[in-house]
């Protein structure tokens, strides 16, 4: 039994006195938006980019018509789900494993299973499903398949300072909390949550690892963690502003939204990056 997310919020520390992890200030200042851009590009790979530039409005190819399966919410035991809302949220809908007997499982699952799922339930390009996809070749057994447990192996793609999780020395690093949401929603109060409160939330995930002793992330992990903050705000396509009922809905339930299942706009991997620059933006300069 965990105990319950101890948190108090803390006084706020000068951005510039206490600069991100990993020499992101610095990086910025010496190299520009530029090469952090290059430097994420690279990570995600060269040739899905360049697909979602080219082809930013083409509609993915869905080999299964949403349909055929029961894409009714039923929420699946915590035992078998894995760290990240997203693919649990496609868990608890059947997006994953949709010929199974037991598609909400999240067990025996494949790359290109939550390529399609992430295409289907959640609007992505190719290029984009694919580039989430693609870490969870580190957790892929011999016979090509991963279950969603899988993920909560530390510092392989899950890592601390997450937004809504505890960190790994803390006992539990994929039970979703709740005081950490109402904290992530307290840092963009009154307002939505945008890319400048995501910011915030990040400084001060950082501000609290680093106070409970924790140690800075990993040169690949920063690289996730970056990708991860401003990941829902993409697949929300509100305009960067995501509703408080929205956030609840994803994170708490870890459902599906309406306003993300209705909306078939195609989300890009282009835009993703576009975000992600925009937060490391703001991380430096303070929000």
């Amino acid at each position: 039994m965990h105990e319950e997310y101890p948190y108090t919020p803390r006084k706020a520390i000068a951005v510039y006195a206490n600069p991100p992890d990993i020499g992101v200030y610095s990086l910025l200042h010496s190299t520009g938006l530029t090469s952090l851009l290059s430097f994420i590009t690279m990570h995600l790979s060269f040739i899905n980019l360049i697909r979602g530039v080219l082809s930013p409005s083409q509609a993915p190819t869905k080999t299964l018509s949403t349909g055929d399966v029961d894409h009714q919410y039923i929420r699946g035991d915590i035992t078998n789900r894995s760290p990240c809302p997203g693919l649990n949220a496609l868990a608890n809908q059947g997006y994953l494993q949709v010929y199974s007997v037991l598609p909400r499982d999240g067990k025996g699952l494949t790359i290109s299973q939550v390529e399609q799922a992430c295409m289907i339930g959640l609007h992505q390009s190719k290029a984009l499903a694919t580039a989430i996809a693609r870490p969870l070749k580190e957790i892929v057994r011999s016979n090509g398949t991963f279950d969603l447990i899988d993920l909560r192996r530390h510092n392989v793609i899950e890592h601390d300072a997450s937004l809504t999780r505890l960190d790994a020395r803390q006992g539990d690093n994929y039970t979703f909390q709740p005081a950490m949401l109402e904290a992530m929603l307290r840092d963009a109060h009154p307002g939505p949550v945008t890319v400048q409160t995501l910011a915030k939330s990040y400084n001060r995930r950082r501000r609290e690892r680093k106070a409970d002793g924790g140690i800075a992330l990993p040169l690949n992990l920063w690289y996730v963690n970056v990708i991860q903050t401003v990941s829902f705000i993409n697949t929300a396509d509100t305009g960067g502003k995501v509703p408080e009922d929205v956030m609840r809905t994803f994170y708490e339930d870890e459902r599906i939204p309406d306003v993300v299942a209705l909306n078939q706009e195609t989300r890009t991997l282009t835009r993703l990056l576009t975000y992600a620059v925009k937060l490391m933006f703001f991380i430096v300069v303070g929000s």
